[in-house]
């Protein structure tokens, strides 16, 4: 099935105009909660069947331009730094790109080297960018050469959780990768809310009209309804 983009309107609910460029039929366009595919792939851990690789875990499943680029080998050596943490989360990192595999694991080499951290995810082959296509990795007003920086974080259930997306010469926010993902597990645990800004242990909104019993059975406090909408519980409430 394809989706069709045509006859934009704009505030006032006029047609605006387009270029026919600026028209564009996909195949698939990701969103969240959609149940992310299965693929098999090269990657410089042998041969991966995501689904399988993936099978229990959180998943952040990232695209980056290539090998020996300035960002991306900070980005690898952020993400290499946060091992512990992923471990600890249950989380899972993939890296998807279209140099060959003997260029990444030179590349890791050179990031354990220079950095001493050492990239104990898999780096996979996209030869052709044929996946990062049909994922929704390349722009190509941005570049047509290589992906953007694109995020799925995707949960034990294989559904899409969060999508990111960056330009090619802006780094990703590792901590922000990590947070995120806790505050979607905080989500599934307890039905809880994350405020703006929140980090692991502070101040969470109670999003529905549940009993004050059943929230301290679950937090081991009592919530403060700071107003008719806005119920929280927490360290700050």
């Amino acid at each position: 099935m394809t989706i069709q983009f045509f006859t934009p309107r704009g505030p006032g609910n006029e047609v605006l105009k387009l270029p026919s460029s600026l028209r564009k039929t996909v195949k698939w366009l990701p969103q969240i909660g959609d149940l992310f595919p299965d693929f098999a792939v090269e990657t410089t851990q042998g041969t991966l069947q995501f689904w399988d690789w993936a099978e229990g875990s959180w998943v952040h499943l990232f695209s980056h331009p290539a090998a020996f680029t300035p960002v991306c080998t900070t980005e690898l050596a952020s993400l290499a730094s946060y091992s512990e943490s992923w471990s600890a989360n249950g989380i899972k990192n993939m890296a998807l790109t279209g140099s060959p595999l003997e260029e990444q694991a030179a590349w890791h080499a050179e990031i354990e080297h220079l950095f001493d951290v050492r990239v104990d995810f898999p780096g996979a082959y996209d030869p052709g960018m044929r996946l990062a296509r049909i994922f929704g990795m390349m722009h190509d007003k941005e570049s047509t050469e290589w992906p953007i920086r694109k995020s799925f974080l995707i949960d034990p259930a294989q559904r899409v959780r969060m999508i990111f997306e960056y330009p090619v010469f802006v780094g990703r926010n590792t901590d922000e990768v990590l947070r995120v993902i806790k505050a979607m597990q905080l989500r599934d645990r307890t039905g809880a809310a994350t405020p703006a800004d929140w980090y692991d242990g502070e101040m969470v909104i109670i999003p529905d009209e549940r009993s004050e019993a059943a929230v301290i059975r679950e937090f081991g406090m009592g919530s403060t309804r700071l107003r008719p909408y806005l119920r929280v519980v927490g360290r700050d409430a």
